[in-house]
């Protein structure tokens, strides 16, 4: 990145502003491995080079950042603020908060993450993939996710449950996966690649268990931005770009990186093919 995050967005409603013109606002957040503010990984989160290689092809836009925690995120959005965020769930129906770019790259589907013990354990009782709608209602299990996060096509089994510990503060993945090998909390719901993170920062080993309710289904990534006329126009500029976005080097390298020794199925392939999935049901969609 080429400026220090600000703390609080401090921009223009007003679109025609000058300098919003030449700048994009990015909204960012403490959530390694999306974006990695602080030490050994710093700057090397997908999302904050993604944010670099959008530069990369929009190189008359300078960044803006704006550290904001996942709440905030969601607010600023639903505010109808001038802001972007790179590391949404792509929704090909859309949203209110929300206007999406094309699907960046693909994420392996949300997964179980525990401990070692745990994990034997839930595979006893439940063998793998794991409904999650079943282990949701084990109270014997306790889940921690950080606030803010929604996992797609798991939420509204999520909804149907009692609260459960939804982490606030920076580093909430992170800190979950603390939770878990300390013995404080049995289980999240996450990204492999977070326990990829994990497992390479602290050397602590972290088992990934799949859920049989989006089991073999890929999850989008997306540039998503306010859902206004300032979101629309960033979000007709990047999807220009689109094609060299997917296909930049080092963007494809961190994608690599963090997806690695996480799946049987090798990523690239994985992403190539998810990507091109996407693109088509979107075709079919014009097309009707």
């Amino acid at each position: 990145m080429t400026s220090e995050p600000q703390t609080r967005p401090e921009v223009s409603e007003d679109i025609q502003d000058t300098e919003n013109n030449e700048r994009l606002n990015w909204a960012i957040n403490d959530a390694p491995p999306f974006h990695v503010l602080h030490g050994e990984y710093q700057r090397q989160g997908v999302c904050d080079v993604l944010i670099k290689v959008v530069h990369r092809y929009m190189s008359e836009t300078r960044p803006r950042y704006l550290v904001m925690p996942q709440p905030r995120i969601a607010q600023a959005l639903d505010n109808k603020e001038p802001v972007c965020f790179p590391c949404m769930i792509f929704k090909p129906e859309g949203e209110d908060r929300a206007i999406y770019s094309m699907p960046t790259h693909i994420y392996y589907p949300h997964h179980i993450i525990t401990d070692e013990h745990t994990a034997k354990t839930l595979k006893a009782l439940y063998g793998e993939p794991i409904s999650l709608a079943t282990l949701l209602a084990d109270t014997r299990f306790r889940l921690g996710y950080p606030a803010g996060r929604r996992y797609g096509v798991l939420q509204p089994l999520i909804n149907e449950q009692d609260p459960y510990l939804a982490r606030s503060g920076p580093g909430g993945s992170v800190a979950i996966l603390h939770m878990i090998s300390s013995g404080r909390l049995d289980y999240t719901i996450d990204y492999p690649m977070i326990a990829n993170y994990f497992q390479q920062l602290y050397n602590r080993k972290m088992v990934t268990i799949a859920i049989s309710e989006n089991d073999q289904q890929p999850v989008a990534g997306a540039i998503g931005c306010a859902n206004n006329a300032w979101g629309k126009a960033q979000i007709s500029r990047i999807n220009q770009i689109m094609p060299q976005i997917r296909q930049d080097p080092e963007f494809l390298e961190v994608l690599r990186m963090w997806h690695s020794d996480v799946s049987s199925i090798d990523f690239s392939f994985f992403n190539e093919q998810g990507l091109r999935t996407f693109d088509k049901a979107a075709g079919s969609t014009e097309q009707n």
